[in-house]
């Protein structure tokens, strides 16, 4: 983290960072609160690194709409309410995701293991073709990133490209996926996850 000799102010940075896209002012902001932002995150969910991640989408975020971005009150308070969002938001998905598989396997708990196995045939089958769409490099990072458990970092390093590039395209792959298998998605994850 890159000490400054004067404390900046968080709402000139923000404006800076509007308005002229002032990729320094983005640095500094991002050392000023990454920290305490990760830790605020933590008081909602438990795992380091993905309260690390979401805090990271939060300010891969703020960067992508900076123009767009409206501040009501303060810069703090703009990004502590954005970590919470995002937080509530992967916690909702999560429990999203939790319900449908528990619906689903208690709906089927009665049925043969032949017609288990057939059915996790079958997601594979679909999440194989769905992958096999997407794009070379949106199919490496989500293959690293969810089949292989690979962090964000990881495949940055292995595929000697930026942090920022990964989040981007693993975002990406899971919205495309999301479209092509709909309900499926949590489901071939969580039969993945336990394979």
């Amino acid at each position: 983290m890159k000490m400054t000799t004067q404390i900046q102010n968080p709402d000139e940075l923000l404006w800076k960072i509007a308005i002229n896209d002032d990729k320094e002012a983005y640095r500094t902001l991002f050392d000023l609160f990454y920290p305490a932002l990760c830790l605020f995150a933590k008081r909602y969910v438990e795992e380091r690194a993905v309260a690390e991640d979401l805090v990271q989408d939060v300010f891969v975020t703020l960067w992508e709409s900076r123009k767009k971005i409206r501040v009501e009150s303060s810069a703090r308070n703009y990004l502590v309410i954005s970590v919470r969002n995002q937080c509530l938001n992967y916690l909702k998905r999560e429990g999203y995701k939790q319900n449908y598989i528990d619906a689903y396997l208690a709906k089927n708990a009665d049925q043969s293991d032949y017609d288990e196995f057939y059915l996790l045939t079958e997601l594979q089958k679909l999440l194989d073709e769905a992958l096999a769409k997407l794009p070379e490099t949106y199919r490496l990072i989500f293959e690293m990133s969810r089949l292989e458990n690979n962090s964000n970092t990881e495949i940055a390093e292995k595929l000697n490209i930026p942090l920022r590039t990964v989040e981007r395209y693993k975002a990406k792959a899971i919205e495309i996926l999301k479209k092509d298998l709909k309900d499926y998605l949590p489901l071939l994850l969580y039969f993945h996850l336990l394979s």
